[in-house]
């Protein structure tokens, strides 16, 4: 599966890049476009990629609201399967844009997913499923094994694009297997650390590093709880 990222740059989209090359060498292409544009544009098109829908799913970060509604038109009817452009600020896709680019998406015979944050990615249609297993991406899952009670190995199945998940994983080994595994986890979550925003998301009331900390967390507690039921 061959990846396009669309991005304005920045430390996020950084992280994104590099985990996601490790992962699949080779399968991963970024194009950077212009951060401070026009709130209304004459043309949306002059400002993206000419190549841009050469490959299977796009990943579009942080970009113009009408660039990012572009884009379905742009590549509709070619190769691109799938559409996903991560919130990891309440500001980056509004309610009202994301509803525009799903419909855009229908009517182009193109997946999308707006996962708040990357890391909630749920592999719900088939391009995005082949995303999550090809990239191990998607909402965190860990496998465990305890030895003397304490993580002997620790095993991602699916993790944040950005590798936060990982380095999460590394850093579990050799702690002690007790019920304060997942507050060290979450306290590894901050030590990365996570980049989300601290920006107080109206849809939730919360922020959208919260969810973050809270999914990574819970999803600790689980492989826990699961190494536990099995001896491992």
């Amino acid at each position: 599966m061959r990846v396009e990222i669309v991005h304005v740059g920045g430390r996020y989209f950084e992280r994104v890049l590099a985990h996601l090359s490790q992962v699949s060498p080779g399968n991963v292409v970024a194009y950077q476009v212009p951060r401070s544009l026009p709130p209304v544009l004459d043309d949306a098109a002059d400002y993206l990629p000419a190549e841009l829908g050469a490959g299977d799913l796009i990943i579009a970060i942080n970009i113009h609201s009408e660039l990012l509604l572009e884009i379905p038109h742009m590549v509709g009817g070619g190769s691109t399967r799938a559409l996903i452009a991560p919130i990891e600020d309440p500001n980056w896709v509004k309610p009202g844009l994301q509803r525009q680019v799903t419909q855009a998406c229908a009517r182009n015979d193109i997946e999308s997913a707006f996962p708040k944050p990357f890391c909630a990615l749920e592999p719900s249609t088939p391009a995005i499923r082949e995303f999550c297993q090809r990239f191990k991406a998607g909402a965190p899952e860990f496998r465990l094994r305890l030895s003397e009670g304490r993580v002997a190995e620790a095993e991602v199945v699916l993790g944040a694009p950005c590798g936060l998940t990982h380095f999460v994983r590394e850093k579990l080994v050799g702690l002690a297997a007790d019920d304060s595994l997942p507050e060290k986890a979450g306290q590894l979550h901050h030590t990365y650390p996570c980049l989300a925003s601290m920006n107080l998301d109206p849809a939730t009331g919360d922020t959208i590093m919260h969810a973050s900390l809270y999914l990574i967390r819970d999803r600790v507690r689980d492989a826990l709880e699961e190494a536990r039921r099995q001896g491992t």
